[in-house]
């Protein structure tokens, strides 16, 4: 799976124009304030209400849910809670030195077990050498101990099994493609490597004893390497693949209950989204379906949601669509309006879900030609109501590179992280300030309230309780 094979540094960051080829270009009118502040509020012309400013006594006064772990401007790993309280330095030893040795921290990601932290440190020397270490906390974030450390195989994505116990991980090898996906003990010993491929994908069962793994690309296009397999991670490691072919998906997903799984599998020439039982036993199929498609649970487990997108994108954006499973045997589809989307993550009480749009704001002069100069990207942030199907545009904002990245793998990403607060009510946003400062903003499901800045960093998720 190539997650984030390059990883960013926080000295800076640059939207990557080359990331947007095929998303088709839309001349989005704001008002002037994004000329100061790349993160605004959904009023006037992209909004459907009218937000009031928050007071500064709010965020004080609000009840507190989680907290939000993100990457410092200074490459350290911060804790806070969405008022800016209980702020924890998990790293403090971050730096760049003028020899050339530098130590930095990425991707943090947290248990749904206990509210465990862990993250990624590099230690790279003037020669280029380069040791990539796991790190994991207590349910405070605090204590970080190493868990994994290496010099010949670098993590670069992070997964919690459900019980706490592991940390399974993606790592690669200096000169080769291929991607190991490997756990470690989060209390430290030895990590076991569990299957390799590339790409790869996975997803946990809820009993945290078993993955459902998804190797190799697609049949259409890898028809000799492309694979699904169940993989047994206790009491010893051990896969048995299945006869399903798969198609072109990405991430498989668990329902709550573990008791079935969604993938996309191929039905002679026809590509299919297939509900199996917990061993991979086809149950029934879902939809025929052209191009690609991604998709996820509820948190109650009764809907989920899928993307699809045409054949001719290179990226993955599309239309999306609630899947009523509460009679698997005759899945409801329920069209709601929303196209060109780029990613979705649901809301933990399964009401919503916040789902993003990509735009391309021209600030070209009338009559000059629009160029990637005086262009700039920007996603909107939309929040959709599963019972009524309404959408509402909330927040526009130039989201830092960090944030971006993931966007083309959000389906992984939304089994191990989580941008929504544990009581559903906000979200952390992960964007541009100003020209050049990266921050974190909390923006209110609800709309009522405009977003409001809370520290600088380049990334933050938040805990899932």
């Amino acid at each position: 799976m190539p997650l984030l094979s390059s990883v960013v540094e926080p000295e800076g960051d640059t939207i990557a124009h080359t990331f947007l080829e095929g998303i088709p270009i839309k001349k989005l009118l704001l008002p002037s304030l994004i000329l100061g502040s790349w993160l605004i509020a959904a009023c006037g012309s992209i909004g459907q209400g009218v937000q009031i400013p928050q007071s500064p006594l709010l965020a004080a006064l609000e009840r507190k849910s989680g907290l939000i772990a993100y990457l410092g401007p200074d490459g350290n790993v911060y804790t806070i809670d969405q008022a800016g309280g209980q702020l924890n330095m998990v790293t403090d030893d971050a730096q760049s030195t003028e020899g050339g040795a530098r130590r930095f921290y990425d991707f943090p990601t947290w248990s749904i077990e206990d509210s465990k932290l862990a993250f990624v440190g590099f230690d790279v020397q003037p020669n280029g050498t380069t040791t990539v270490s796991i790190y994991a906390t207590d349910k405070q974030a605090k204590g970080a101990h190493e868990i994994y450390s290496s010099d010949a195989h670098a993590p670069f994505y992070l997964y919690w099994s459900p019980d706490g116990e592991y940390v399974s991980f993606l790592s690669t090898s200096r000169g080769t493609a291929v991607m190991a996906m490997q756990i470690a003990p989060a209390e430290g010993g030895e990590s076991k490597v569990v299957d390799t491929g590339s790409p790869y994908y996975w997803a946990w069962s809820p009993g945290s004893t078993q993955v459902m793994a998804h190797a190799g690309g697609s049949v259409i296009f890898n028809p000799g390497g492309a694979r699904l397999s169940l993989v047994e991670t206790e009491p010893v490691i051990r896969e048995t693949g299945l006869g399903i072919r798969p198609t072109n998906f990405q991430a498989p997903a668990y329902s709550p209950d573990g008791e079935f799984v969604l993938l996309a599998g191929a039905a002679g020439d026809q590509q299919q989204l297939i509900l199996t039982d917990s061993t991979g036993r086809v149950q029934h199929a879902l939809l025929d379906f052209e191009g690609t498609i991604a998709f996820d649970w509820a948190p109650k487990g009764d809907y989920a949601a899928y993307l699809t997108a045409d054949a001719g994108r290179q990226t993955l954006v599309g239309e999306l669509t609630f899947l009523d499973l509460r009679k698997p045997e005759e899945p409801k589809h329920i069209r709601i309006e929303a196209e060109d989307v780029m990613g979705f993550f649901w809301a933990p009480d399964g009401k919503k879900l916040a789902y993003f749009v990509p735009v391309m704001l021209s600030q070209a002069a009338e009559g000059e030609q629009q160029t990637p100069e005086n262009t700039r990207f920007l996603l909107e942030l939309h929040i959709a109501e599963l019972k009524s199907g309404d959408t509402e545009r909330i927040a526009a904002f130039q989201p830092t590179e960090t944030f971006l990245n993931i966007f083309p793998f959000f389906d992984q990403y939304q089994r191990s992280v989580t941008i929504w607060s544990p009581d559903s009510r906000n979200l952390v946003i992960s964007a541009m300030a100003n020209e050049s400062t990266q921050g974190l903003f909390i923006v209110p499901a609800s709309g009522d309230f405009e977003p409001r800045f809370l520290a600088e960093g380049r990334l933050g998720f938040w805990s899932w309780d």
